[in-house]
Order: C-alpha cells, then structure tokens, then sequence
C-alpha cells in the first residue's frame, strides 16, 4: 500500500508539515505443532508450514516500512510449556524474521500450548514502549491443549477467556493496558483438527465481540474443567466463584461475526490474498502532524470547508462518522466508510491540504 502523499494545491502543509500515519505493532504468532509439517496431501512434498511462510514473509516484506511487525512460533511438551523462538517487533523486520522462520523445522514437542503463548506475546506488547495499535495475526491448525494431552474442552475457555482479557487491554493484575487485537487464522486442510466453532469463538474474543460458548453447554466446561489443573490455575485469575457453570470465558448465547480466515495452504496466491486482508485492517486510521511546532486550530468553526482530505483523489468528508475529524490540535481520524477506503489493500494514497489559515504556533 501507498503511503502518505501530499496534495497539489497550494495548502501551508506543503512546505513541511505533512501528516503521518500511526505505527501498528503486528506480532506474528504461529503454531509449530507437528502437523503444520505433515505432507498435505500426502505425497505432494508440501506442507502448511512452508506455505504459509512464504505468504507471511511476502506480506510482511510489502508492509515492513508501515507496519512494526514480530514473530513467534510455538510448540510445547512437559516443563517446557511453552517453546516459543521470537523475534521482537521493528520497523523493517523483515529479514530478522525471515532468518528465525526459515531456520524453524519441525518441533521436537508435540503439543499446541495456545494461552500460554498468547500470554507471553500479551506481556511482551504492552512492555513495548512504542506507540501505536497493537495486533497479533495467529495461525494455528489444531487445538489448543495445556501440554498434557488432556480433555480438548477445557483450553479453548482458557484461550477465550485470555483473548478477552487482552481486548480489554487487562492483564492478570488487573491492571489497564492497551488493548491488543488478534486477528485468527485457521489452516484449513483435511490435517486440521481444530473446529470452526472454536475459531469462530477465538475471532470473537480477539475482536472484543460477543463469544457463543465452543463445543458444549456453560455447565459441562465447569463440570469435566473445574478438576483440569490448567484450566483450574487459568480459573483462579479470573475472580469468579467457583460453582457449576462458571467458567474463564464470558459468554452469550449468539456470537459475533468477527471474520475467521481459513486459507487453503495449497493456494498460495489465495492464502496471500488472506493474509494482506487481514493486515489491511490493521493500517492506522489516524495521523499526526509532524513535530515541527504548529497544529491545527480546532476551534474554527470552518475548518471543514477550509482543509481537506482526499483518499486516492476523492475528497474525504468532514464528517465524525464516516469521513475525517480532529482527534486532537496535532491528529485527523479517519472513521466510518472513510477508514475502510484507506484500508482497502492495494495502492491506496491519502492527501492532506490544511492551509495557513487553519495552522497555529504551538
């Protein structure tokens, strides 16, 4: 995608003072469980892991200058729960990333430990002191367990329940951070073993929407988890009672519609297509004005007949929901139908004139 451009007209931007968008923060995080290494389909010499690689180090060598991206890929098995190699978020990361990814092959443990690794990328997000959104893009193909090969209905509650947390932008302390999103992948092969019901609930929890309960009625987590040791420890951080029907997770009757991508690894252009939609939502809708001591004087009641804003020539609104606002003295906000042109992957540029009028000395 394009990025910032300046306007022709004769605006007092031109010069210098030019608006540039917020920095995401993507942590790639990927399942290294054995079967992402499984031919698929037997015989063929592919597997979900290589191409998924090649479309993740694509997609991230097309947006490095705009997007701080970090890697991780996660197995896990007895005391070492979970095994994560990692590669902290950058600007132009690409290479960093590539050289870890492409040093990975398959995992001497066997087991998908998905909270656990989600709450070391949680920790490691809000310890950034870089600002911006902060998003994790997970990959994964089986189901979550808590390295013990125990009942499969208990850790789907507990990634629920984590991603939910991470929404909120709380951590086990209670105490506010910012919210981190997490976009879901699902590998869809015939070697998945994960259910669409719990992607779905994943997707949900990571976008802050309402989750339907995965697999089984809100009584039957309590009743074969509450004797889980690891559901039992995610339980305990909750603060909830412990009485039947309780459970890590908060959950509704009807779920939401957050998109659940399920790339077929065997169409690599397909998977690519995915993996750029799902990173296209993360682009910043709001830019700031460079620190070269002026901002916009919010207080002219004009202002919206005055600046202007275009997205790929097409004059943007001045309008709070679906067009172009003042977030503040120094930073425009993209909202409604507006964001979602800028998102659109593909070349897109933006085009900022604010002219001297409506500029003052900080």
């Amino acid at each position: 995608p394009g990025g910032p451009s300046e306007s022709a007209s004769e605006g007092c931007q031109q010069a210098a003072r030019t608006f540039v968008p917020q920095i995401p923060t993507v942590f790639v995080l990927v399942d290294r469980s054995g079967s992402m290494f499984d031919e698929n389909p037997p015989g063929s010499g592919q597997n979900a892991w290589g191409s998924l690689r090649r479309g993740v180090l694509q997609v991230i060598a097309e947006l490095q200058s705009e997007v701080r991206f970090g890697f991780g890929a996660f197995s896990g098995q007895g005391a070492t729960c979970p095994d994560m190699p990692s590669t902290e978020p950058a600007l132009d990361n690409q290479p960093a990333i590539a050289n870890l990814y492409e040093s990975l092959e398959r995992s001497t443990f066997k087991d998908t430990p998905t909270m656990l690794a989600l709450e070391e990328v949680s920790e490691l997000l809000w310890s950034d002191p870089v600002p911006g959104s902060k998003y994790i893009l997970f990959v994964t193909d089986g189901e979550p367990d808590y390295c013990d090969d125990g009942n499969a209905l208990c850790p789907p509650d507990s990634v629920v329940g984590r991603l939910q947390k991470m929404t909120a932008g709380l951590d086990d302390a209670g105490n506010q951070n910012e919210p981190i999103q997490t976009l879901v992948f699902g590998i869809d092969s015939p070697l998945s073993t994960i259910s669409p019901e719990v992607l779905a609930a994943f997707a949900n929890a990571g976008a802050g929407q309402p989750v339907a309960a995965p697999g089984a009625a809100l009584a039957g987590i309590f009743d074969q988890c509450s004797g889980v040791p690891g559901w039992a420890a995610d339980f305990a951080t909750t603060g909830k009672v412990a009485v039947r029907g309780a459970t890590i997770g908060d959950y509704v009757a009807v779920g939401g519609n957050a998109t659940v991508y399920r790339p077929d690894p065997n169409d690599q252009a397909e998977l690519v297509t995915q993996i750029r939609a799902a990173l296209a939502g993360v682009k910043s809708c709001a830019f700031d004005l460079g620190g070269d001591g002026v901002q916009v004087d919010v207080s002219r009641p004009d202002l919206g007949a005055l600046a202007r804003v275009s997205i790929n020539g097409v004059a943007v609104p001045f309008d709070a929901v679906n067009g172009w606002r003042m977030l503040s003295g120094t930073t425009v906000q993209l909202e409604g139908a507006a964001c979602e042109a800028w998102r659109v992957p593909g070349e897109t540029a933006i085009a900022f004139d604010f002219p001297c009028d409506v500029i003052v000395i900080r």
